[in-house]
């Protein structure tokens, strides 16, 4: 409720004094102003828009689920992960991995 402001400044001091606000200020008019290409902002807006829509849903459904239907969802998403990467980077699995997925 109001610790996302604290947050934010907590955020934007340590990227002062750790240096990457230098370095993005450093690099704007050379690679990440939109007015050079427009692919950077793109990808960090995007990767906002889809960061935020993952917070809604999980909020959604922590509001109209139980702890068991989430916990049994997160076990069949990660099986899911697991099996869909392994087809689409075509990495073998043994027996023994198998097993373990399983």
């Amino acid at each position: 409720s109001k610790m996302a402001p604290l947050a934010m400044v907590q955020c934007l001091i340590l990227s002062v004094i750790m240096g990457e606000f230098g370095e993005i200020v450093k690099r704007w008019d050379v690679d990440l102003s939109p007015s050079v290409d427009w692919y950077p902002m793109t990808v960090v807006v995007t990767s906002g828009f889809c960061a935020f829509s993952l917070n809604i849903s999980s909020l959604m459904a922590n509001k109209l689920t139980s702890p068991l239907t989430l916990c049994i969802t997160a076990n069949v998403k990660q099986v899911l992960m697991i099996a869909i990467s392994t087809v689409v980077f075509r990495t073998p699995i043994s027996f023994m991995n198998g097993c373990g997925i399983v």
